[in-house]
C-alpha cells in the first residue's frame, strides 16, 4: 500500500529533527512545520523524512471532551483513532495488548521512573 504524502494540517514526525509537528504550509515543495504545542516554525530539511502520524481531521474527530494537553485521556483518544499504529513498525503485533486504564498507566509510569533512576545512577558512577 502506498501512502499519500502528508499535507497541510497533518501531524507528522520530522525524523531529521526528531520532533513531532503539524504541517502549516508547503512552499515550492518545502514543508513548513510548527511544533504540536508551543511557538516556532521550521522548514523540513528532507520532506522524505516526514512520517505521517495523523490526518488534519484527527483532532476534530477526537476533540469531544478530550483534553489536548498530553494527558492519558488524549493518548487513549489518539490510540483509539488509530494514530498510535502509524508510529510503530509493521512487524509489531496489532493485537493482544491490554486496554489502557489508570492502573496500566501507573505501572508504565513507575517502570519509566525506575528506568530513569537507573540512568541517573549510571551517570553518577561514571563521574
Amino acid at each position: 500500500m502506498t501512502e499519500a504524502k502528508p499535507w497541510v494540517g497533518d501531524h507528522v514526525r520530522d525524523d531529521v529533527s526528531g520532533r513531532l509537528a503539524v504541517i502549516t504550509d508547503v512552499r515550492r515543495g518545502a514543508y513548513v512545520l510548527r511544533p504540536v504545542q508551543g511557538p516556532g516554525e521550521w522548514t523540513a530539511e528532507d520532506p522524505a523524512q516526514l512520517r505521517f502520524i495523523a490526518p488534519a481531521t484527527l483532532t476534530r474527530r477526537t476533540r469531544g471532551g478530550v483534553p489536548h494537553d498530553g494527558t492519558a485521556a488524549e493518548v487513549e483518544a489518539l490510540a483509539e483513532a488509530g494514530a498510535f499504529w502509524r508510529l510503530v513498525p509493521e512487524w509489531v503485533p496489532r493485537d493482544g495488548y491490554t486496554t489502557l486504564s489508570p492502573a496500566v498507566l501507573r505501572e508504565v509510569e513507575a517502570g519509566l521512573r525506575r528506568k530513569a533512576q537507573g540512568s541517573i545512577e549510571l551517570n553518577e558512577e561514571e563521574e
